[in-house]
């Protein structure tokens, strides 16, 4: 809920989108199965529409926010709101009715060290331990239990979440966001092999986080050998991601959660990767490319293109891959039948 109520009318110059009906006030954001009086409902589809404005409170919304494709909608007795793109539609809304953040407090249980530099409105959580050298900026938000070791420098308005942990020699931009449980600039698994075994390469670099970068809960990100680990501006990673060392990601990727990305990887501008993905070392995602979830990525993947299987491969070649194994029955069945031998088959029924 809006401590303050906007009207629809300033709802849809924010979003950009037209109203039509009358201005009323809208006091929060629903999901339209549980929609409130005088709230802002996203629908996405014409089942979902339909399926809303039998509902009596359909005429007691604030605001129903509408994809242009949708027009012209069923009948609704409540303004609504013509927008072209419904899905960023809602993530401006979302940051409309987010709750504000805390006031800024320094815990008396937080332990800062006397060089450490904290800059305006700085909240440091119970618990919280931040290092020699630190540098804080203004308005971030460092949460309990977090360790930000010697050195480390936050720009303005970032926010750790509960029980984040920077090693020293971790850099966070502007207004980065990371959730709990996440450890940036860890040794990264790196060795070398002598007659007593794995004897460890030291990790010199550190890690660099760009602006507006989102880091989910219990992700890692390890430090470079020598050079440092990137994470490129408004790049989002998912909870239980693995980056390793010396990985470079440009700006804007997306990449979805248990994703591991191997070390001196490269993701160049606007990558995506799905669920659960692994992609091995030393290679290269051009620009713009796409990993299927759960593929296994094994060699460099061209700019624009979109790859999925294990191994990854061109996604229209693992479909029709997968479309033929699955003819294989039938084709042995129709080669059995014209009693035709097929060579290093088995005998039987197997």
């Amino acid at each position: 809920m809006r401590p303050h109520p906007i009207t629809a009318a300033q709802l849809a110059a924010q979003l950009g989108g037209r109203l039509e009906g009358d201005d009323r006030p809208v006091t929060a954001l629903a999901d339209p199965t549980a929609a409130l009086p005088d709230s802002a409902v996203v629908v996405t589809s014409a089942a979902a529409l339909e399926a809303l404005s039998t509902q009596p409170v359909a005429a007691q919304l604030g605001a129903l926010v509408l994809p242009d494709a949708l027009c012209p909608a069923p009948r609704v007795a409540c303004p609504i709101i013509w927008v072209r793109d419904v899905r960023l539609a809602l993530a401006r809304l979302s940051a409309l009715f987010a709750p504000p953040p805390p006031r800024p407090q320094l815990s008396d249980g937080a332990v800062v060290a006397p060089d450490a530099t904290l800059g305006e409105a700085v909240s440091v959580g119970a618990g919280a331990v931040i290092g020699a050298g630190a540098v804080i900026g203004a308005g971030s938000r460092v949460g309990p239990g977090c360790v930000l070791g010697e050195g480390v420098t936050l720009g303005p308005d970032c926010v750790l979440h509960a029980n984040v942990t920077l090693y020293p020699g971790t850099a966070l931009g502007a207004r980065v966001i990371v959730h709990s449980g996440a450890v940036l600039g860890a040794d990264g698994f790196g060795y070398a092999f002598g007659p007593q075994g794995a004897v460890k390469i030291h990790h010199l670099g550190g890690v660099v986080i760009e602006d507006d970068v989102e880091v989910g809960a219990n992700t890692c990100i390890d430090r470079g050998t020598l050079l440092d680990t990137r994470v490129g501006a408004r790049t989002k990673i998912d909870n239980l991601c693995q980056i390793g060392h010396n990985v470079q990601i440009g700006p804007d990727c997306v990449i979805a959660g248990g994703s591991a990305i191997g070390g001196s990887t490269v993701l160049e501008r606007g990558v995506l990767l799905g669920g659960a993905v692994a992609v091995t070392d030393h290679v290269r995602l051009g620009a713009g490319a796409r990993v299927g979830g759960r593929s296994s990525v094994t060699k460099s993947v061209p700019a624009g293109e979109t790859w999925a299987g294990y191994p990854a491969k061109p996604q229209r070649k693992w479909v029709r891959e997968l479309y033929l194994i699955g003819k294989l029955e039938a084709i042995w069945a129709s080669v059995r039948a014209q009693g035709r031998p097929v060579s290093g088959a088995r005998t039987g029924d197997d």
